[in-house]
């Protein structure tokens, strides 16, 4: 019983110092959300956000800590009496394609791309000599 008892315990402190090699890396992923949610709370608070705004821009962030990112700079602008900055307006859902890019998507007249280099050639002046 004595040979299987020695071979018992390295055996299970080999085991569990294995399983408890991964927890630094578990533990440096949650703290990164946590920072994430962090930044994304304060900037929300800097550009003058709402945090109800906040929350519902970011659904996958973790509320608390969205929250508690808000509160630090809150603290911190209240403190060092600074202004909010205003954020850039939203782009409507309609905008969100650039108008060049529409232009060649786009069918034109003739069933072909909206490709404009064809018909700006075809279209020159008649006196204008094109070599």
């Amino acid at each position: 019983m004595k040979p299987i008892r020695t071979l018992l315990i390295p055996c299970l402190l080999l085991i569990s110092i294995s399983g408890l090699t991964g927890c630094d890396q578990v533990m440096e992923v949650l703290n990164k959300q946590k920072a994430n949610g962090k930044a994304i709370g304060a900037a929300c608070r800097h550009s003058g956000r709402a945090l109800e705004d906040c929350y519902r821009r970011n659904p996958r962030i973790a509320k608390a800590d969205i929250f508690a990112g808000w509160k630090e700079m809150n603290e911190y602008m209240l403190a060092k009496k600074l202004d909010v900055v205003p954020p850039p307006p939203d782009l409507p859902a309609t905008s969100a394609i650039p108008k060049a890019a529409a232009n060649i998507a786009a069918p034109t007249e003739e069933g072909e791309g909206g490709d404009t280099a064809e018909k700006d050639h075809a279209s020159a002046p008649a006196h204008a000599k094109t070599e």
